[in-house]
């Protein structure tokens, strides 16, 4: 999924774990998730429990009541669900809206059972179909009982272009006629790659194997929307919920307050608890000052939790005396500095961008810390099976840049003072980090020879202007990172690069299609779950070595910092951010 955290879901599977047919069995001895540290990596899996009822169990000396307020300095460019491919909106809607499957945590590690669904899906002999039953007597907020016509439609509406140009791309490549679908309000009414032939079973027909997609139905585009309720663009504005919140004032851009939901019925909920009253999630917020904040715990303050990286000036605090406050753990996201191929075609040009980058610079302008990330030179992160440990013409995230190694690549490239390489990318102006960053970044980058256009938009803009493929930039468009959705690197790869995730109509890695990456893509994915792995860390080093998509930057970390009165934190190893599903206050 893409990353969240500084400009922007990853689900995590066991991939081991499918069964030859039917649904994946249940294991609930899978590793645990990845370990993002200078030591060695664990490799990342996921139990599967196709038999989880509910109700969710019990938090130990857990209270009701309160409102947890969480503030963060992202802000995402609208709640839809058709679009959603983000860490935040992810966790978000976890507490919304209820997908055919869905991941909880036990002892910290990921298991996969039944959400709306009532096992984990049965599949075909030959693979090419799937089948959910959904549980009966399921309600919206509004009391209308949810049917299986509604998933089918949602997932429909996951394939226009303008609804959901920064969602998935995997139906596309999966759904039988998927291709070149085109939703449910420009397209053939009849598309049958998802079908509701009652209100209790959904069925997916499929192009070609697609092992792993019990795991997709987890994602936000199969949380089922009434097609006589939909408004198109306007739909985020309310969308109706299923899990135990609601939405109750929503500002786009600013702030969204959640309520509970009284037609959630938990005895069909194996994931999810509610304690708070609500929820108050407060966008765009200047890091430093929330995490100083909270770290105090006056009023308010003492029921806020914070997930942006820890800022480096209270390191200090959460090492010593407030070390209670806060909590790390693993992420699935690998960070990189993203470049548009169409537009910085040399590739020379691109490895002299990757000579001048001041990592260091970057990291402190920023006030990171080791807390948050350790260097990268890859972009698959060393937890996934098959991943390559490799570093291509010295790029391994460290270090402040070579202004004049640079500029003498720029010179063999044809450029120069009276003919400079112009590099125009976004950033955000009303945030003093992100000006802080860029300002050094700038100053880096002019150092070394090229001229820099930095354009400057609100940040509550931003994730938006920079997930449009005609943008006026040539770098630093959308993805900013990427967090795998499973624990292989058919989650990393084809959905970030080549023609099928550009056919989605949002950015990519490169914004370009290359008939020898396409290839490539489909020659692994033929394989077998087990052959892909070590042929994925070979692709990645080929992309490396033959585009330079873009440049490593680092291996990310979940950071939460929070009040005294928050307990139960938890990070999720999945998306490297807090699990709110099991949170409580202490009034």
């Amino acid at each position: 999924m893409r990353w969240t955290k500084v400009l922007t879901v990853g689900a995590v599977a066991s991939l081991g774990l499918v069964t030859a047919c039917g649904a994946p069995k249940s294991d609930s001895t899978a590793p645990g998730g990845p370990q993002n540290s200078a030591g060695p990596q664990q490799p990342a899996s996921a139990a599967l429990d196709p038999t989880a009822k509910g109700p969710a169990p019990e938090v130990p000396g857990a209270k009701k009541g309160g409102i947890l307020t969480v503030a963060y300095a992202s802000t995402p460019a609208n709640l839809d669900p058709s679009d959603q491919f983000y860490q935040d909106t992810a966790v978000i809607f976890s507490l919304t809206n209820r997908a055919l499957t869905t991941f909880t945590l036990r002892d910290g590690k990921a298991v996969l059972v039944p959400d709306l669904a009532t096992d984990l899906g049965q599949r075909s002999e030959d693979g090419l179909t799937w089948t959910f039953k959904i549980k009966p007597g399921i309600k919206y907020e509004d009391g209308t009982v949810v049917s299986a016509k509604d998933i089918a439609f949602a997932a429909k509406r996951s394939f226009d272009k303008d609804l959901a140009a920064n969602g998935p791309s995997y139906q596309r490549e999966f759904f039988k006629g998927g291709a070149d679908y085109l939703g449910p309000y420009n397209g053939d009414k009849n598309w049958k790659g998802v079908e509701a032939p009652d209100d209790s079973t959904v069925i997916f027909h499929l192009e070609k194997k697609f092992e792993t997609l019990p795991y997709f139905v987890s994602f936000n585009q199969f949380t089922p929307i009434p097609e006589a309720k939909d408004k198109k663009a306007d739909y985020q504005l309310h969308v109706l919920a299923t899990g135990p919140y609601m939405f109750d004032k929503y500002t786009p851009g600013t702030e969204l307050y959640l309520k509970r939901n009284p037609n959630w019925d938990p005895s069909t909920d194996p994931a999810r608890n509610n304690y708070p009253d609500g929820f108050h999630f407060k966008w765009g917020v200047d890091t430093v000052k929330t995490q100083q904040a909270v770290l105090a715990s006056t009023g308010d303050d003492a029921t806020t939790l914070n997930w942006d990286p820890i800022d480096s000036s209270l390191a200090p605090q959460i090492e010593g005396p407030k070390k209670d406050q806060f909590v790390e753990g693993p992420s699935s996201c690998v960070i990189l500095v993203n470049m548009d191929l169409t537009k910085i075609k040399d590739i020379n040009v691109r490895k002299a961008i990757a000579k001048a980058w001041p990592f260091d610079s970057i990291h402190k302008a920023g006030g990171e810390t080791s807390h948050a990330f350790t260097p990268a030179s890859t972009m698959i992160p060393p937890q996934i099976p098959g991943q390559l440990n490799f570093v291509v013409d010295g790029m391994n995230g460290k270090g402040d840049g070579d202004p004049v190694a640079a500029k003498k690549m720029l010179a063999d490239a044809g450029y120069g003072p009276d003919k400079p390489f112009e590099l125009i990318y976004y950033y955000t102006n009303d945030d003093a980090t992100a000006q802080k960053v860029n300002q050094v970044r700038k100053q880096k980058l002019q150092a070394a020879g090229f001229k820099v256009t930095d354009i400057g938009v609100p940040n509550k803009e931003r994730r938006t202007i920079i997930g449009k493929p005609n943008g006026k930039y040539n770098m630093l468009q959308s993805p900013r990172g990427w967090c795998f959705d499973w624990p292989s690197a058919d989650s990393i790869i084809p959905p970030t690069v080549g023609s099928i995730a550009a056919s989605q109509g949002g950015t990519t890695f490169g914004n370009f299609s290359d008939a020898k990456i396409d290839s490539e893509i489909k020659r692994i994915q033929q394989l077998s779950i087990e052959e892909q792995g070590p042929e994925w860390g070979k692709m990645d080093k080929f992309l490396m070595e033959t585009y330079l998509l873009a440049i490593p930057d680092y291996y990310d970390k979940g950071n939460s910092v929070f009040g005294t009165k928050v307990k139960n934190v938890e990070n999720n190893p999945n998306k490297g951010i807090t699990e709110l599903n099991s949170i409580w206050l202490d009034q």
